[in-house]
């Protein structure tokens, strides 16, 4: 849906955790994608329109860059940064899934949406 489609150009650099002044760790981005994707989740279950999940998904989104202490520019930044580093989104994504897969089994279905 929303963060699929911003994510699937989402890709990574050779370096380890920091690659550069003002773009995501690769620990910071996982975390921020999961919680995107457990949201996401939760709004499929709705059967909203494009239009009102939209919506709905900014104020949530928003909340996620606060609770982790991120930007909108530096999503955006991390976004793009990643769109010329392909091999590392295949090490971010196998950890989200992994991480979802995992969480989903102990949670025995979709997963509560963490947000305080």
């Amino acid at each position: 849906m929303i963060v699929c489609s911003l994510v699937a150009g989402l890709l990574f650099s050779c370096e380890k955790d920091q690659p550069r002044k003002g773009i995501l760790s690769q620990e910071q981005l996982t975390q921020i994608m999961m919680q995107f994707y457990l949201g996401e989740a939760k709004l499929n279950n709705y059967s909203l329109s494009y239009d009102s999940a939209s919506k709905l998904f900014a104020p949530f989104e928003e909340s996620v860059l606060k609770k982790y202490g991120v930007h909108d520019s530096t999503l955006l930044n991390t976004y793009q940064y990643y769109f010329d580093h392909p091999k590392e989104l295949e090490k971010v994504y196998e950890i989200v899934i992994d991480s979802l897969n995992l969480r989903e089994k102990k949670a025995g279905g979709l997963p509560a949406l963490p947000i305080r």
